[in-house]
């Protein structure tokens, strides 16, 4: 991960927790969740509190949860605001976060001035049962509680001075001055502070990626108004079944991606490659790296020059080490370079799957998902998967050889900026 890390592509938006205090108030959110405290007395955190050290400490890359039906966020600093999410349960935790610190920031920063603050994504059920679960779900609704209930005390210490105001010769009433004088001692005044957050419903579910169940992808509404399921890690013996209230796939099913089609969710239109050659490209030299991986080859594609990468490409495709299709996206990506017109049906059969993308009319939620189930469904381009799916890419970035290591981040250092004109 260090070769991540130094080109910022891993870790450079953590936030580093090192005072005591802060230890401290990170812990006693856990111990209010009910989760085992840290024993490190420093770590990094990200946006929703989740810490690649506490992980590995812990050996669960998903700690902050009692179960993935229940997730929770740590918030010990408004600096969280600008951190990304390196974790998610869901593919609109990120809008989720965005939205909170949007609308509560200037309740975030007065309570963390004072200690933590911690949330739940309640969806109103204490485990999942089984992936059909997930279609019951009409909204989460996002809980924050405070260390201390100092939130729950803001509240009461504000009844309390209204009272005193409103309530004739209320000067005279010792058990309210006591009252009033007892919680100023405890928590300071807190009369000016910003300090309730209301239940904030988010109800932007009809299609997303969840963690549970291996990985699932959930489409809720459909043109043909039946619900589908898309399995990424788990099996499922009813792939492709129909006569129920809902469809399941499994993600390598080869009718999957006719089923999308038909479904309205997918294009087979390869016009978005005109103006990003670049991503043809990178799929073409992925499949060079895998065939030089599995080899066990020293050469160093990286720094051969055209004629001596025409040599090894030569030597492989006589040994039969290199799979056709890179043939096929050399082909592809030689048409894209010399602008000559692109025509569907001239593309091959074993390169359109590759080429597949989500339909221009879908939303940007609808698309991002999209684009990470087409990203799993191939396995061919890392660049992608680090855009949609940085969960999975850490995981499998740590398989590889070192070539193919540099070889990724250089390649999603030169084509990261195409997020925005995917979505």
């Amino acid at each position: 991960m260090i070769k991540l890390i130094e080109s910022e592509l891993f870790g450079h938006n953590l936030i580093e927790v090192s005072n005591p205090t802060m230890v401290k108030r990170y812990n006693e959110c856990l111990n209010d969740i009910g989760l085992a405290p840290t024993k490190l007395k420093k770590f990094h955190i990200d946006g929703w509190g989740w810490s690649p050290e506490i992980a590995d400490e812990q050996g669960d890359r998903y700690y902050l949860s009692h179960g993935l039906a229940n997730p929770y966020g740590v918030v010990i600093s408004p600096k969280q605001a600008e951190s990304a999410i390196y974790m998610p349960f869901h593919s609109f935790d990120r809008q989720i976060h965005k939205n909170l610190f949007a609308e509560y920031g200037a309740q975030i920063a007065d309570i963390t001035s004072k200690t933590g603050l911690w949330f739940e994504l309640d969806q109103e059920i204490s485990a999942y049962r089984s992936p059909q679960d997930l279609l019951m779900m009409d909204y989460i609704k996002v809980n924050f509680s405070s260390v201390g209930r100092l939130m729950n005390a803001s509240k009461k210490q504000r009844a309390l001075i209204r009272e005193f105001y409103d309530k004739p010769q209320a000067w005279s009433d010792d058990q309210l001055r006591s009252d009033i004088i007892e919680s100023c001692k405890k928590y300071g005044d807190l009369r000016y502070m910003k300090f309730e957050i209301p239940a904030h419903p988010f109800n932007d579910i009809d299609t997303f990626y969840t963690a549970a169940f291996q990985g699932i992808y959930v489409f809720k509404r459909l043109k043909n108004d039946k619900p589908l399921l898309v399995y990424e890690g788990a099996e499922t013996g009813v792939s492709g079944e129909i006569e129920h209230g809902h469809v399941e796939y499994n993600i390598k099913d080869p009718s999957l991606i006719s089923y999308l089609y038909n479904a309205g969710l997918i294009s087979s239109d390869v016009s978005l490659f005109e103006s990003n050659p670049g991503l043809v490209e990178v799929m073409q030299e992925h499949v060079m790296m895998t065939a030089l991986s599995k080899l066990d080859s020293d050469v160093d594609y990286t720094v051969l020059n055209r004629n001596q990468r025409k040599g090894l490409v030569n030597r492989m495709a006589q040994d039969g080490s290199l799979p056709d299709v890179y043939f096929d996206f050399e082909r592809f990506h030689a048409q894209l370079k010399d602008k000559r017109p692109l025509k569907t049906a001239d593309i091959s059969e074993t390169l359109r799957p590759y080429l597949l993308n989500p339909n221009t009319n879908l939303a940007g939620q609808e698309k991002a998902v999209l684009w990470q189930l087409l990203s799993n469904y191939n396995n061919a381009n890392p660049v992608m998967m680090y855009l949609f799916d940085k969960s999975k890419f850490y995981t499998e970035y740590q398989t590889w050889n070192e070539q193919l290591q540099v070889w990724t981040i250089n390649k999603i250092l030169a084509h990261k900026h195409i997020y925005n004109q995917l979505i």
